[in-house]
């Protein structure tokens, strides 16, 4: 089967939008002349467009205004094929309502007559998300494509993003760090030691930019402020291209397990993902340079966005374990 239209419902989370890049790649590569239309929030997908993965991006949001759109310019395509990666419902009910002869995405949520493949998904942790959405395409026969590149920047990612180093002072080598993450703090590593982190990054030549979004600020201010003139705060400072584009950028990325996480990952970068209450082998940052730092106590993976017992996961992770990480990879990417 080779369509010449397809739909992808893209996940609603920077991570797992990056964890679909050998999905697409693999689509694309198997069916070159297919037109692709991808359905997800276009803050987070601007990445693949750059990469030419997608030929259009139907923006959808929150708003049943927006989705009711996404619905219309779906049914405009006419797909044959629709692919669903996120969980949800309502993801399938685009599908269908797409009028795609061929509905592939995993069952759950009620929403197995949505779809005309629905391969019962493993526990979470027992196969990669990346290798998941693989299996979703090798239903039509679609594998993946081999060579996977790093995640590249775009111009204007570039222009941002030296334009960002030049204003916080910064001229040669740096390392990137993200002490936040979206899903909660279950997720977050300690904001003092993410702030010692700095100060032994900054003894190793490596100033360090503490990237996060807007209503992250503060937090990373924090963590800027007890880092003793060691980290620089641009937090709320970057698109997500330039925000890729410094990631790209610098020597090593240290993160919790978040979306910077993946995309640092993603543009070959070594990057340190640290991990709390989810599953690594579910939802690790993937690229050639990566140091997964999880240590899990017996009621891990919880899942939980926030913890009543003390995050001992995270606090089991010490600032002298992420430091020796980090000499590692240094060495083994120099």
């Amino acid at each position: 089967m080779t369509p010449s239209r397809v739909l992808v419902r893209l996940p609603n989370w920077l991570g797992d939008v990056v964890m679909a890049r050998p999905f697409l790649w693999a689509l694309r590569h198997a069916w070159p002349q297919a037109e692709r239309l991808g359905v997800g929030p276009a803050a987070l997908c601007s990445p693949l467009m750059d990469e030419g993965l997608l030929h259009a991006l139907v923006p959808v949001t929150r708003d049943a205004s927006a989705r009711r759109d996404a619905v219309r310019v779906a049914r405009e395509f006419r797909p044959e094929v629709a692919f669903v990666l996120p969980g949800s419902f309502s993801s399938a009910w685009l599908a269908w309502r797409s009028g795609a002869a061929t509905r592939i995405g995993f069952r759950g949520e009620g929403r197995r007559f949505l779809l005309t493949h629905a391969p019962a998904r493993a526990p979470r942790g027992d196969r990669h998300q990346s290798d998941e959405f693989l299996d979703l395409a090798a239903l039509l026969g679609v594998r993946e494509a081999e060579g996977l590149p790093v995640l590249q920047a775009s111009d204007g990612g570039r222009a941002e993003a030296e334009r960002i180093r030049d204003e916080s002072g910064v001229s040669g080598d740096y390392a990137i760090m993200g002490p936040r993450s979206a899903y909660g703090p279950a997720r977050e590593w300690f904001p003092d030691r993410f702030a010692a982190t700095a100060r032994g990054l900054a003894d190793r030549g490596l100033p360090v930019l503490v990237c996060g979004t807007a209503s992250e600020a503060a937090a990373c201010a924090e963590v800027v402020r007890m880092s003793g003139g060691a980290a620089i705060p641009v937090a709320g400072r970057t698109t997500l291209p330039g925000l890729l584009a410094l990631a790209a950028g610098a020597r090593l990325a240290v993160c919790n397990d978040s979306g910077l996480a993946h995309l640092a990952a993603a543009a070959g970068t070594p990057t340190i993902q640290i991990y709390g209450s989810a599953a690594s082998g579910w939802t690790a940052a993937r690229g050639p340079h990566v140091r997964i730092l999880h240590r899990a106590p017996v009621c891990s993976p919880c899942w939980q966005r926030r913890c009543s017992i003390g995050t001992r996961c995270l606090d089991a992770i010490g600032v002298p374990m992420v430091l020796r990480a980090a000499d590692a990879l240094l060495a083994e990417a120099a």
